[in-house]
């Protein structure tokens, strides 16, 4: 398709679309409206949510299989008149039986005027899916439309880093997202409480970190399993998210309901394509492959060697200070506490690199003495960083002092943002470390929103991962904070990139930082953010925020190890090129 026959600037749609359940040829027809009055509204892609014609709430096969379509099968057939007719593109999630095999899998199918143009079967199957479903096989795909290059995913798809990356990788510009974003009942037993989660609450990382166009379509209301008697309800949420990571419409966010099935809203906003490709390439551009190469194709297994086996309590700590100063003579440590600095910590906050390099020194210079010396005293541990030089190279270097007053590790920052390129070389690999509080990863945090840094710590089972941080980001969590079961959602407060990578990868993560009026880099990152660990943040005027934390961290239906052992790495090699 040549270039002159894309639409750079389209009206997309995530639509909020309630399915009854196992009513197969019912929920057809209700998509068939559906569809007319989305196309009624000169949308050009529309996005409907996962397993739209059958309901999701299945406990076996057996009781699915009767609502099973196939691709091409009844709902295409009776959907693609109107996508001929009106000239707009959709896409829509089937539970698909397999034509060959009879296998059921949790497909997206994607239409438009000139008929299907592609599937894509659900990779990330979570406990529910897995009792119905068998994992995709056909990868993740990118397909060519004259409204851009589309990409399909599915709920807990986003759990992953690792699906919308390949996506960017092959050229998406455009995620449809598929969801049933279902949640816990609020009579559900303390058992059932376990498995609550909101895969919703986690969508903005597609964006933000891929810069990509995400239309993710979620469901509302109670869904009931008529033969088990077993409820989920689904709160709304489907949103638009840029390719900066900011959000631009959303659905309510709503308590359980009892709603009529069949089109329960329509949620749009204009794209730009050419958005998504400055955007895009700026962020790939980042990537260092060859740090990734082979670690981030191997399959971890859930009995890892690396792993922490002896759960532990430290206080963390991340120091806030002022932009126009350093506070490193007066750092303490209490014993086996961990406390995060600033970054380039020794000086206050510049972007002038010749100040930067008045300040360069040698491995065992002033900067690491004096932060030995204070972990030493306090019999604790220490992170910050520094320019270092070696001979005629510089490097932005994290340093991580013991309680013996010794350097455990250094790291030399891998992902130079603007200010450091112009000064530093780029070091070379990352760096985790054993101790009696936990395996302590390093970086710094500007390197952040490259996803794949925090994909390798997390295969290397680091529990904390420590990041200096200079000035706070602009990119914050946008996730509805209606959305949160925690008592102080991080909503507007908390940079981005560190909470997206504490969840996706399931450690603490740990940002020393500086604020700036009413905004913060200096905070602490839990694994669970949604329902379980809290997200802090420093107060105004106060030196430190802190927290006494459970390592590695408390969870409930995730942890590190489920997350890894449950990554399907056989599509992974594409990451490490």
């Amino acid at each position: 398709m040549s270039i002159a026959e894309i639409k750079k600037s389209s009206k997309v749609a995530a639509v909020d679309f309630i399915p009854a359940w196992g009513d197969l040829n019912g929920n057809i027809q209700r998509l068939v409206e559906a569809t007319e009055k989305v196309a009624a509204q000169g949308v050009n892609y529309a996005v409907f949510p996962e397993t739209a014609v059958s309901g999701y709430l299945f406990s076996d096969f057996t009781e699915l299989a009767p609502y099973l379509d196939t691709i091409p099968g009844k709902t295409t057939a009776a959907v693609l008149p109107i996508l001929a007719r009106t000239g707009m593109y959709m896409s829509v999630g089937i539970a698909e039986r397999d034509s060959e095999t009879g296998l059921a899998y949790n497909s997206a199918v994607l239409m438009g005027p000139e008929g299907i143009i592609g599937k894509y079967r659900k990779i990330g199957l979570n406990s529910q899916d897995q009792k119905v479903f068998a994992p995709g096989n056909t990868g993740v795909k990118t397909f060519e439309t004259p409204i851009g290059r589309i990409a399909l995913l599915i709920c807990y798809d986003d759990t992953y880093w690792q699906y919308v990356r390949l996506a960017a990788l092959e050229g998406a510009q455009i995620i449809g997202w598929h969801s049933v974003s279902d949640r816990m009942m609020p009579n559900a037993t303390p058992a059932e409480m376990l498995g609550d989660h909101s895969t919703v609450a986690h969508v903005q990382h597609m964006s933000a970190f891929n810069g990509v166009w995400v239309i993710c379509a979620t469901r509302s209301g109670i869904e009931t399993n008529p033969i088990t008697k077993g409820q989920l309800y689904y709160n709304g949420g489907s949103s638009v998210w840029a390719p900066s990571g900011h959000k631009v419409a959303q659905s309510p966010v709503l308590s359980p309901l009892e709603l009529e099935p069949g089109l329960n809203g329509i949620y749009s906003a204009t794209i730009d394509l050419d958005e998504a490709d400055t955007q895009c390439d700026a962020l790939l551009a980042k990537r260092r492959p060859e740090l990734y190469f082979p670690t981030l194709a191997f399959h971890r297994s859930p009995t890892d060697i690396n792993a922490t086996s002896t759960i532990t309590q430290t206080t963390l700590i991340a120091a806030q200070w002022e932009k126009s100063v350093s506070k490193l003579d007066s750092i303490q440590v209490g014993e086996n506490e961990l406390l995060v600095l600033p970054e380039l910590s020794a000086l206050p906050y510049t972007n002038d690199p010749n100040i930067v390099l008045s300040y360069a020194e040698q491995q065992g210079g002033v900067f690491e003495q004096t932060l030995c010396k204070a972990a030493q005293k306090g019999k604790g541990y220490i992170v910050g960083s520094y320019p270092e030089i070696e001979k005629d190279r510089l490097f932005h270097t994290v340093v991580l002092a013991g309680p013996l007053g010794d350097i455990l590790a250094r790291y030399r920052v891998t992902h130079l943002n603007e200010r450091d390129s112009g000064w530093a070389t780029a070091g070379s690999s990352v760096s985790v470390t054993a101790t009696p509080i936990g395996r302590i990863a390093l970086a710094a945090a500007h390197e952040l929103d490259v996803p794949e840094l925090g994909g390798l710590y997390s295969t290397l089972r680091a529990d904390i991962l420590a990041a200096p941080a200079g000035m706070p980001s602009d990119l914050k969590v946008e996730i509805d904070s209606h959305l949160f079961s925690v008592e102080e959602p991080p909503t507007g407060r908390a940079d981005f990139a560190p909470y997206a990578i504490a969840t996706l990868n399931q450690l603490w993560v740990v940002c020393g930082g500086r604020n700036e009026r009413d905004s913060t880099s200096a905070a602490i990152y839990g694994p669970e953010p949604v329902v379980l660990t809290p997200t802090l943040t420093a107060q105004r005027g106060a030196e430190d925020v802190r927290l006494q934390a459970q390592v590695p961290a408390p969870f409930t239906w995730i942890n590190q190890e489920r997350l890894v052992s449950g990554q399907q790495a056989i599509w992974f090699p594409p990451l490490t090129q």
